[in-house]
């Protein structure tokens, strides 16, 4: 009975999935490119045995999406069998959605939300693609759903804390700025704590606190590597660089140390989206000559330090990359030295369509915030501090794409049980 209950949830998403297979097959080629060839790197060192280099530690981001993919690299398989496997993740976490949805709306809207968030265009963009975003997707998917569940139960479901939290810390492995967000709810938490310590704040502090426990195996094999504590990344400190840039030319979107050495010889073929880095190389390119000596993790703390330099000496123009950081994480622009193209639209109008959504929502939300449930305000305030975090640094289209399902969820949730009430009950006083 359950099996055939499951197929029959299942069947309308089908075109989804055939939808996901077609776009993998046609969009996917045999080259890596971006961030591909990274996420290849650590899993081939999985299958070896480590992460990353003792001896110079670099850690460009989490182990989560190369711990996934690494069995397939173990065995050679081809890089479609890997691109499929996003076809399947981002299937699972439609599946996952749809039954959050079905906590507080009929099933009808469910498909209905379940299909909005489906044919996202930014997601469909990244299928073709071995990067972590369509496991994120199902990460976050699979983190609501469960959170509902969890909040469902009157009593602490001990089974529902213990899987959430697997949920959140497999979140940090492969979105590491997520360790920053933990850390700040439960900050918010422990001061709720102060007046308030009802049920819902406990079972919001178990899992966080569950989540953060678990990841500290691989905190304590980063501290041995790099002898700081919590310290999960040696990039930021070239985001914060290029974010605090003081070029009137430049809008504080990252480029690699070899865009800024090599950005003016002839012979230096940039990633396809720029035009001309001879600009970007002359206003860079001594600045990361004297870092070539250093180590990873020594590069990070003098970029780091270049940057406060920077945002101390230019404020105004550190704000204008911070409003530019603002419409590259929301529309996928401006960049730097990008050739402008058609593209950007494929970010803009359907980020435009759910950001008008969600915010049409906010005040009908804030006149019955009291029968608003604890966790929708939950995954709202989680959502908004990921993206002031990313905001801080790293703003582009992909990231919005983790924000997608909680921003639809909670416009799912004001639709069907504040503004379809509202209205039936308007028709009932006619």
């Amino acid at each position: 009975m359950k099996k055939n209950s499951l197929l029959k949830s299942l069947v309308p998403f089908f075109p989804l999935l055939l939808l996901y297979i077609i776009v993998v097959l046609l969009f996917s080629n045999n080259e890596l490119a971006g961030d591909e060839s990274r996420h290849m790197a650590y899993a081939t060192n999985l299958t070896h045995g480590y992460y990353t280099d003792g001896s110079n530690p670099d850690l460009r981001n989490g182990p989560g999406y190369p711990m996934v993919i690494a069995p397939f690299v173990a065995i050679n398989s081809s890089l479609l069998i890997l691109k499929f496997l996003n076809a399947l993740f981002v299937f699972i976490g439609i599946i996952y959605f749809k039954k959050s949805i079905e906590f507080f709306a009929k099933e009808k809207y469910a498909i209905v939300f379940a299909y909005l968030i489906g044919i996202y265009p930014p997601l469909l963009r990244y299928m073709p693609l071995i990067y972590s975003e369509p496991l994120t997707f199902m990460i976050i998917c699979g983190l609501l759903f469960h959170v509902f569940k969890l909040y469902r139960s009157k009593k602490l479901d001990w089974e529902q804390i213990v899987i959430t939290s697997l949920y959140l810390s497999f979140l940090v492995l492969v979105k590491i700025i997520f360790l920053q967000v933990i850390g700040l709810c439960l900050l918010i938490l422990s001061v709720l704590f102060l007046w308030n310590r009802k049920k819902q704040n406990k079972k919001a502090f178990l899992v966080l606190i569950g989540g953060f426990l678990l990841i500290i195996p691989y905190l304590i094999y980063a501290y041995s590597l790099t002898g700081k504590p919590f310290y999960l990344g040696t990039g930021g400190g070239e985001i914060l660089y290029h974010r605090s840039t003081p070029y009137n030319n430049e809008w504080g979107n990252w480029f690699s140390s070899e865009d800024a050495l090599n950005g003016g010889n002839h012979d230096y073929q940039p990633d396809n989206a720029y035009r001309d880095l001879r600009s970007l190389s002359e206003n860079h390119h001594d600045v990361y000559l004297k870092l070539e000596p250093l180590t990873h993790i020594e590069r990070d703390s003098a970029l780091k330090s270049i940057a406060i330099e920077n945002m101390k000496a230019h404020p105004d123009k550190y704000l204008k990359n911070t409003v530019s950081n603002i419409g590259r994480l929301l529309f996928h622009y401006p960049f730097s030295y990008r050739e402008q193209n058609l593209n950007a639209y494929g970010y803009m109008i359907p980020n435009m369509f759910i950001l008008v959504l969600w915010i049409l929502s906010l005040y009908p939300a804030f006149l019955m915030r009291k029968k608003i449930p604890f966790e929708i305000k939950a995954i709202m305030v989680f959502t908004l501090i990921y993206a002031c975090g990313i905001v801080v640094a790293d703003g582009r289209g992909r990231n919005f794409i983790i924000m997608v399902p909680s921003l639809v969820l909670f416009f799912a949730y004001v639709f069907t049980n504040i503004l379809k009430i509202t209205l039936i009950k308007t028709e009932e006083v006619k």
